[in-house]
């Protein structure tokens, strides 16, 4: 038995290296990084990885992959001691790596490849030879593997320098970033606000300047809820177009929705230099890797003048907060200005996807998934999560009738129905449902990942059901961009009469609206003022290369808003370095 003693032995050690691992950081840095004048610093802080490859293919001075490590390595150490979104720290290797990529600049005169000196995180689960892969979980310490992931070659092929890995939710099945391993990563925005998840190390990093660009992933929002939550750029690409070899997950083998990794950056620009990276290996991938397309990256997209786009600010069963409102409308109105045609309509029933999802996540009761924690305990983002496929039968008809009769809440009824567990045929069933799915003939979709901005920790435990705002696509299949769209105002976002309207003409779940915007409810626009939220750009399946230039045109039709490479940074000028 790893009991409770073991699990806390092995979360002191790890915790002791990462400290150790730190502070050989800081001297690093101390050591070389005494030529990086605090202009350069701030450059590099503000470049894309596509500025930085062009920098150092320039010889523009100091523009080394050595000197690019180093800065992001300072500014990753500065991140995590804020939000605590490292786990696995590469610093020697990664200084090591770069300083061959500089030997072989000067020796050819040419960058090794499209990624060449810069730095990239990648989430806790994603294996990089030499360390460890322990998802947040004590008893995988000190065993670190022995061969990359497919991720991880395709990057180091490209050039890139992998130097962090970051911190996800125990089991990745919620979008609160805490484990009993690694502990909780706080939002950079807000230390009493959750990150996002899974991905949300990747987000909390990136979005502070800690990294350049990031690998996270996606089975129910993991790449956008974090993006939201947190003010950074993701892609969820359909399956099938990153490799999934060495990325290890809680349920192997599991076939109803795919898992998909996918890019997070600073910009577009970054999403884009990612996604070209990957799609464009995709044909030396597939030769070794099954389930993956072998379809390089469409280089000729044209979109047409006049884009149409389809809008709505209500799934159905939560409606879009006033703040995640005014983002979707911002970006209606900004694509209006420059001749586009915006249309509001009804989402293809929301809760009819977050019933397929939890059908087929909980089909073995979510047995498979609770093995792997062994003794470690269970956070408490998954009780609602796990509750109700290991309820016993008659206890679950009681409370759905109780959710749905006396509570008024049929729509949570529903859900609690699908949480049983599925037999195969069921689930095959569910699957057809999936297949009844129609496109609605825009050129993308506009709507808010989620219904609120971050929340508090802790508020979670109760919640999960609100991730049915990027659920949806995953169930179609779609590729889906995440753009951070603007900050929580105070003197905005407090709803309105005319929202309180709405929202009593179209309601959701009596339970969740009570929870969201009742009472005490975790919505609060005071509180939540300065946190950043996002946009979905929903396309059609494999249509990756399209939406970033769909992204691209709403990312430009907004403009500058406060987000970006180095946007952080300035935020926080005039603060004291922590070393």
């Amino acid at each position: 038995m790893f009991g409770a003693s073991k699990w806390q032995a092995a979360r002191d050690a790890k915790r002791a290296e990462q400290r150790e691992l730190i502070e050989r950081g800081k001297e690093l840095v101390q050591k070389q990084a005494a030529g990086v004048s605090d202009e350069l610093d701030t450059a590099i802080l503000g470049a894309t990885a596509v500025d930085i490859v062009r920098n150092i293919e320039q010889k523009k001075p100091g523009w080394t992959a050595t000197n690019v490590i180093l800065v992001f390595i300072r500014s990753a150490i500065r991140s995590h001691e804020q939000t605590n979104a490292v786990t696995e720290i590469l610093f020697d290797e990664a200084f090591e790596r770069a300083q061959d990529l500089d030997a072989e600049f000067a020796r050819t005169g040419k960058v090794v490849g499209p990624l060449h000196g810069v730095p990239v995180s990648l989430k806790d689960h994603i294996d990089i030879a030499g360390y460890d892969t322990s998802m947040g979980l004590t008893h995988m310490t000190s065993q670190p593997v022995e061969e990359d992931s497919g991720i991880a070659r395709v990057l180091k092929k490209a050039g890139a320098v992998p130097f962090v890995k970051t911190n996800i939710p125990q089991t990745m099945l919620s979008f609160e970033s805490s484990n009993p391993l690694f502990g909780i990563t706080k939002n950079p925005y807000n230390p009493d606000r959750i990150p996002g998840g899974s991905s949300g190390g990747e987000a909390a990093l990136l979005a502070s300047d800690g990294s350049v660009l990031g690998i996270g992933s996606d089975i129910g929002g993991s790449l956008r809820i974090p993006a939201h939550f947190s003010g950074c750029f993701s892609l969820k690409p359909c399956s099938g177009r990153f490799p999934a070899s060495g990325c290890q997950n809680f349920t192997p083998g599991f076939e109803g929705v795919h898992s998909t990794m996918g890019p997070m950056g600073r910009s577009v620009s970054d999403v884009e230099a990612l996604t070209r990276v990957f799609l464009d290996a995709s044909i030396d991938v597939s030769r070794t890797e099954t389930g993956v397309i072998p379809m390089p990256y469409k280089k000729d997209v044209e979109l047409p003048k006049k884009l149409k786009f389809g809008y709505y600010l209500n799934d159905g069963f939560c409606k879009a907060s006033p703040a995640c409102e005014r983002a979707v409308l911002m970006a209606v109105e900004a694509l209006r200005k420059k001749g586009h045609e915006c249309v509001e309509f009804e989402p293809p029933n929301p809760l009819e996807a977050m019933e397929y999802f939890t059908a087929l996540t909980s089909a073995d009761r979510y047995e498979t998934l609770l093995s792997f924690l062994r003794g470690d305990p269970v956070e408490p983002a998954l009780w609602l999560v796990t509750i109700g496929p290991k309820l016993p039968a008659p206890l679950r008809w009681l409370l759905n009738w109780v959710c749905e009769k006396f509570l008024g809440d049929p729509k949570m009824a529903r859900l609690m129905r699908a949480s049983k567990g599925k037999s195969v045929v069921e689930v095959q069933e569910w699957q057809h449902r999936r297949d009844l799915w129609e496109e609605h003939g825009f050129d993308a979709v506009l709507c808010a990942p989620q219904a609120t901005p971050a929340l508090q920790h802790g508020d979670t435990w109760d919640l999960s059901v609100l991730a049915i705002g990027t659920i949806l696509w995953n169930v179609i299949d779609s590729s889906v961009g995440l753009l951070p769209m603007t900050f929580v105002d105070a003197s905005l976002d407090v709803p309105s009469a005319s929202w309180w309207e709405s929202q009593r003409a179209s309601p959701g779940s009596a339970l969740v609206d009570k929870r969201v915007y009742g009472k005490g409810g975790v919505y609060d626009a005071q509180a939540m003022e300065g946190l950043p939220v996002g946009l979905q750009i929903v396309g059609r399946q494999y249509d990756e290369e399209r939406v970033v230039e769909l992204m691209k045109v709403v990312d430009q039709a907004v403009g500058m808003r406060g987000f970006g490479p180095g946007e952080f940074s300035k935020r926080m000028k005039g603060a004291e370095r922590v070393y």
